[in-house]
């Protein structure tokens, strides 16, 4: 699912993690954040996140993505600790 994300053509460098990775430490803060404060706004702080990070998705993903935490429901788009399968 890393074609739901891309590296902002801002940013120097590269990622130091698979797409799909770095975007699950952000999904996993983002869902973190709302666990302990209900109140925030989910796509800016996923938006923000990802930012953070280097990456950016369309208003579409974020919606879904906004949506999924918000439910409760784990989302997956790769591994929080940049593991890459060998």
């Amino acid at each position: 699912m890393t074609n739901r994300f891309e590296i902002d053509p801002d940013r120097s460098g590269e990622l130091d993690a698979p797409i799909g990775d770095v975007a699950q430490e952000a999904i996993d803060a983002t869902a973190a954040t709302y666990a302990s404060d209900a109140g925030i706004d989910v796509e800016e702080h996923l938006s923000v996140q990802l930012r953070s990070r280097g990456l950016r998705a369309d208003a579409a993903v974020l919606a879904e993505l906004a949506r999924d935490i918000r439910s409760g429901h784990h989302v997956r788009e790769g591994r929080p600790d940049g593991s890459v399968d060998g």
